[in-house]
């Protein structure tokens, strides 16, 4: 088999996805378990059922098992991540926070970079990747590329009217860091993460008050269990560094 087809079985094939969800540590199940009962529970208190709540539901559902494989280093994660981007593409662009569409579309994209680069680098033993510390400079250089970013998103989002869109806006700057740190293997993505999901949950916070349809609600949800995440994550890869 070549390098491409052992690429894509990794990512791809039922087995190595199940044996990615089985071979999680103890605490990331038990982690995992409860981002899940967090999103079932919050849709079985709501009385919408529409299809965008049931699209919501099942976008928590492929986040929060993405998220916790990502925790680990594991190869399938991105399976899961084209799931989760392509399903949270909609329901952003039917609550208008473009910052949001502009976000999950770049993570889409990034999905197959990163396909391609942790297979590389990949540790067979362990099954995950090795978290990689990130120089002062690589650092200067993306906290600059953040801050024009977010000026340019910000532009974009007054000229489309979109809804709060000076926290909005900084969804895709913090998003492209991140996802860019995550692809390469850099352990300071997860300050990114936390940074996105504070935003995120102050946003659909706001959004729950502004929208129809409890599907707002949800995300809500989703987004307070993804910050949890985040610190867990944080935490694992930090411990498991060089």
């Amino acid at each position: 088999m070549n390098h491409t087809q052992s690429t894509m079985a990794l990512t791809f094939s039922p087995r190595a996805i199940w044996s990615d969800l089985r071979k999680l540590k103890a605490t990331t199940k038990w982690l995992l378990a409860v981002m899940i009962g967090a999103q079932v529970l919050t849709f079985a208190l709501s009385s919408d059922r529409s299809g965008l709540a049931w699209l919501t539901l099942w976008t928590g559902f492929a986040a929060v098992i993405n998220l916790a494989l990502v925790d680990q280093g594991k190869q399938s994660n991105f399976f899961w991540g084209l799931l989760c981007t392509s399903a949270w593409l909609i329901v952003a662009f039917n609550s208008r926070t473009f910052g949001d569409v502009f976000a999950q579309g770049f993570a889409f994209i990034m999905q197959f970079f990163g396909i391609y680069l942790w297979a590389k680098v990949r540790d067979e033993d362990a099954g995950e990747i090795k978290p990689k510390k990130l120089s002062k400079q690589l650092a200067w250089a993306v906290l600059i590329i953040t801050v024009i970013t977010y000026l340019i998103v910000l532009t974009i989002s007054k000229h489309l009217n979109g809804l709060q869109v000076y926290l909005d806006s900084a969804v895709l700057p913090l998003n492209i860091i991140g996802q860019v740190l995550m692809t390469y293997g850099y352990r300071s993505q997860w300050f990114a993460w936390i940074l996105v999901d504070i935003v995120q949950v102050s946003v659909w916070a706001q959004n729950v008050f502004v929208l129809d349809g409890s599907y707002a609600v949800s995300m809500l949800v989703l987004q307070i269990v993804m910050l949890v995440n985040a610190l867990y994550g944080a935490w694992y890869w930090y411990k498991h560094s060089n």
